[in-house]
């Protein structure tokens, strides 16, 4: 897992969503076919997933005929990776912190209060 969350573009995000939707590890042509409507070259596909694996956002598995990819982590830890490193970076954490508590819904506050109040037990 990067030390750093890196910023991914468009593509690269659906290329990571391709993965993460899939229980498998999917070579460069199984990606392409999960992203059909995007109507993307085999070589466009490729390179990305050689890009994610530079940034440490999937790992390169040898097949029998050509490499398969996996991702490093779930899209949850990548998100709170992100969440963390927006917040490391803010100049004012509190005003960050309550700019996203105010953002959030009902639900997603009693959820928020739910794993504070666990974090304080343990």
């Amino acid at each position: 897992m990067p030390d750093a969350f890196p910023r991914l573009g468009t593509l690269e995000h659906q290329v990571m969503d391709a993965l993460w939707d899939c229980p498998d590890e999917l070579c460069a042509r199984r990606v392409l076919e999960r992203l059909a409507e995007r109507e993307l070259a085999y070589t466009t596909v490729a390179t990305v997933l050689t890009n994610l694996a530079r940034k440490g956002m999937v790992d390169r598995v040898p097949g029998a005929r050509s490499w398969s990819y996996r991702p490093t982590m779930s899209r949850t830890e990548y998100v709170a990776g992100c969440m963390v490193q927006s917040l490391l970076a803010a100049e004012d954490r509190a005003a960050a912190l309550a700019g996203l508590v105010e953002r959030l819904e009902p639900r997603e506050r009693a959820a928020l209060r739910a794993a504070l109040d666990r974090a304080s037990v343990g």
